[in-house]
């Protein structure tokens, strides 16, 4: 046969193969893609599944599957993977060869370095023919999400005070003074809200007296994180950082408090991923569904304030609020942030802070009520 012959049926050879590649190629391709666990702690190790199936007699002698997903998803190294990180994305690439009627099942492992809510929403899928001449795409939707909950830290390495009613939770209810049941009298003492003099006593006794309650176990627990560095902080978060320490302060305190039986609910005044910009309200309840609900709104809390705390408070006191334990948990006591406290606390409720440090210390974390 003529040389020039071979080059003509060589073209159109080149010709055919490269137009059945162009419409073909990806036509009846699937692609599936899972995580091992739906809800993770962070530092967790677990597996992203890829599932790719061939199901026509054409084979694919390479194809290139690309989406992006946060930096935080570590992946390990391995053959036929790639990853290319931004500042706060990565590129996750992989390569198939699929033969007819093949499919190809990948196991990645990765390590989930911070806590929030992933998603991935979409993957792209190229392919072409054996000499890379032509290529065709398309994109396969997903709707795949990674809930990865805060670690909590041990009561003990919180920085609480000495005299705080959080460390001494040894019962399966919370024993605290209850304002509306009394138990006679005793003697004033500085601090003593004037409220509860008991003028009849102190006339007969000829000194200040006092209605001395008596205890009650039902009282909550309404963890209320402020996600303020200082007053004059707007919306973004300054120091994500420490903001972060507060969160597991948070998480330790409530699975704490739900594990000895303790009614707890959660106010921010940051907002939620994938919600309206509004604050977080948690009602208090009991029970291991509510450690769920509380661990999902801090995995979901975004660092940008949609209110300040001072105002979320007054709206507490302005629901009458009474009988309940509120722990304000924040980077800085401003004469607002205060008086609002105090007004909570002459309703009959108790009162009590933890401030987040600006430096490195406050605990290690550690799994979820430990």
């Amino acid at each position: 046969m003529p040389f020039y012959l071979v080059i003509v049926n060589g073209m159109i050879l080149l010709f055919i193969l490269t137009y059945i590649y162009r419409r073909q190629a990806l036509k009846n391709v699937t692609y599936a893609r899972r995580f091992s666990r739906m809800t993770v702690y962070e530092g967790d190790r677990i597996e992203m599944v890829e599932e790719i199936e061939n199901r026509k007699l054409l084979p694919v002698p390479w194809l290139r599957l690309e989406s992006y997903m946060s930096r935080e998803l570590k992946f390990d190294k391995q053959a036929n993977l790639d990853i290319n990180s931004g500042e706060m994305f990565q590129n996750h690439l992989s390569l198939f060869s699929l033969r007819p009627y093949r499919r190809i099942v990948r196991r990645h492992e990765l390590r989930i370095a911070k806590r929030g809510l992933y998603s991935l929403n979409s993957a792209t899928m190229t392919a072409g023919e054996p000499l890379g001449i032509v290529e065709t795409s398309k994109q396969f939707p997903l709707t795949l999400s990674l809930l990865v909950y805060p670690l909590a830290i041990p009561l003990q390495e919180l920085p609480l005070p000495n005299h705080s009613w959080l460390g001494n939770i040894v019962v399966r209810r919370w024993i605290v003074e209850d304002p509306f049941l009394t138990a006679g009298v005793r003697e004033y003492a500085p601090g003593d809200s004037l409220s509860n003099i008991n003028w009849k006593a102190t006339a007969r006794m000829g000194s200040l007296q006092i209605h001395r309650k008596d205890h009650t176990a039902d009282h909550r627990l309404v963890i209320c994180l402020n996600i303020e560095i200082n007053p004059a902080m707007w919306r973004t978060v300054t120091e994500p950082e420490r903001i972060e320490r507060g969160i597991r302060y948070a998480a330790s305190v409530a699975g704490h408090a739900l594990k000895n039986g303790i009614e707890t609910g959660f106010i921010c005044n940051g907002w939620l991923h994938g919600e309206t910009k509004a604050p977080i309200r948690v009602e208090p309840q009991g029970g291991s569904v509510q450690g769920e609900v509380i661990l999902a709104a801090l995995a979901k809390l975004q660092l940008e304030t949609s209110s300040n705390m001072a105002y979320l408070l007054d709206e507490e006191a302005g629901r009458l609020s009474t009988r309940t334990d509120y722990l304000i948990i924040t980077c800085h006591r401003d004469e607002k942030l205060v008086a609002a406290a105090n007004r909570l606390r002459a309703l009959g409720n108790g009162i009590e802070w933890m401030d987040i440090p600006a430096d490195a210390t406050g605990g290690e974390a550690h799994e979820y009520g430990a």
